[in-house]
């Protein structure tokens, strides 16, 4: 017996082709009398003598609204019951959802499960964007800040000093009995103050980036597998197309 996801591979094609046959039928439609009709047009003289100037021509009908519209009927009845028979077996297909040996839920139906690997798909991008803490300085746990989320302090604080630019001289040559002393004047920076800066950071480890990202990944192939498992389910064989049609052409479409 078919399988759901026999269905699905082909279900895509199926619409894409009875939507491009729609759409040549508007065109069509477009046109007017183009298609739709034809003529026979002769002109008979009175005069013997004028028969040689009789003429006859004719235009056929390219198409009929008739034939036109059973022309698509077949392919929307194909796509219609496609979607019929998707959607029907979706109500009954569904999974256990096992990620690392461990259950996360039972009989999740396979449409639910698509959904969610969608949505996790679009949640992987907000944990690829999380911030990590710079490299260099040695980072922990600040347990005091602990409450408020993961805040991490560096070990180590930066220290520095605030200078004051002094005047100080410096003797060049001792005075002599002939020479006075030669001294110059020198600009220096003299310490007056240590400055200590602690750090705080509420951003993650790479290692716990690295992880969560990691467990992202096995839920999406969790998910995958078992939403395999889901369309692995015996198609319903529904078919709906045909009372559709019946009902729409019933009396006015031959």
């Amino acid at each position: 017996m078919a399988k759901l996801h026999e269905i699905i591979a082909v279900e895509g094609g199926l619409q894409t082709t009875a939507r491009k046959i729609n759409e040549e039928t508007i065109k069509t439609f477009g046109r007017r009398d183009e298609h739709f009709v034809g003529h026979t047009k002769e002109t008979k003289h009175f005069a013997d003598d004028d028969a040689k100037l009789d003429t006859s021509e004719s235009k056929e009908m390219v198409t009929t609204v008739m034939d036109r519209l059973l022309y698509g009927t077949a392919a929307n009845v194909r796509a219609m019951d496609a979607y019929m028979q998707k959607e029907a077996t979706n109500q009954t297909a569904h999974a256990d959802l096992v990620v690392d040996g461990v259950m996360l839920a039972t009989q999740v139906p396979a449409i639910v499960l698509l959904g969610l690997e969608t949505r996790i798909t679009e949640l992987r991008a907000v944990y690829e964007a999380i911030p990590t803490l710079a490299p260099g300085p040695t980072w922990e746990l600040d347990t005091d800040r602990r409450k408020a989320g993961g805040v991490y302090r560096s070990a180590n604080p930066d220290s520095t000093f605030r200078t004051r630019k002094t005047v100080r001289p410096i003797i060049m040559a001792p005075a002599t009995d002939k020479h006075p002393a030669q001294v110059q004047a020198i600009t220096e920076d003299v310490p007056v103050a240590r400055i200590v800066t602690h750090h705080w950071s509420g951003m993650m480890t790479s290692a716990q980036k690295s992880d969560l990202l990691g467990r992202i990944d096995k839920l999406l192939r969790g998910l995958k597998r078992a939403r395999q498992r889901a369309n692995d389910a015996t198609l319903v064989d529904r078919k709906i197309g045909g009372d559709i049609f019946a009902y729409l052409h019933g009396g006015i479409v031959a």
